[in-house]
């Protein structure tokens, strides 16, 4: 498998892409046929991309070194330091945002240039780029740790709040599963379960500690 990792640099950037990154998207978009699972592949790369570049360029404006790695989850950032709790709230924002940048690029061609509509692979490009990049980024959002919005409730409350963090998670993260389940959404659902999971365990391991 880490003979077919793609590795490439952007810029001072490097940037690795697992195999599994490729299947996750597949699975993902399973339900499509034909050119529209192809788009859906480039729109899941670019968008994650775009995301990771943001955490990624904030890291860099605050003097560290970054690194990219889009795995089976998703995609991380790796900054060379550690970064100020302020710095670290701003970095970790930077992702969701950069996206939301990109939405409302997609959501504003049409305006500009109407003829893309008339190509039903390039209206389904850009409604695929506006769902993905504004409704991932409000999930990502939500206070569950890993999840960017995860990291910002940990860095805002410092260290004595963890443990109320891991509980939010759990809690909002049943909520989640709950709404998946109703909705019809498997892969959110079971998503959802290992991130409040995850965060369950870490509320028990601190517990002890």
């Amino acid at each position: 498998m880490e003979n077919l990792t793609l590795r490439f640099r952007l810029g001072r950037i490097p940037i690795e892409v697992e195999p599994l990154f490729w299947l996750m998207a597949f699975v993902m978009g399973s339900n499509l046929r034909g050119p529209a699972i192809v788009l859906w592949v480039l729109v899941v790369f670019v968008s994650i991309m775009v995301h990771e570049l943001g955490h990624a360029l904030a890291s860099i404006a605050f003097g560290a070194r970054a690194k990219i790695k889009l795995h089976s989850m998703g995609g991380l950032t790796y900054p060379d330091r550690q970064l100020t709790r302020s710095q670290e709230v701003l970095m970790t924002l930077a992702g969701p945002f950069a996206g939301f940048a990109l939405a409302a690029i997609a959501y504003a061609i049409p305006m500009q240039f109407p003829a893309v509509m008339a190509s039903p692979n390039g209206a389904l490009l850009l409604s695929l780029l506006v769902t993905v990049n504004f409704w991932w980024g409000i999930i990502n959002l939500l206070p569950v740790p890993p999840l960017d919005g995860g990291h910002v409730a940990l860095a805002l409350g410092g260290p004595r709040r963890h443990h109320a963090v891991r509980v939010l998670a759990v809690i909002v993260a049943g909520l989640v599963v709950a709404w998946s389940v109703m909705d019809g959404s498997i892969y959110r659902a079971v998503l959802f379960g290992l991130l409040g999971y995850q965060n369950l365990q870490m509320m028990n391991r601190t517990a002890r500690a």
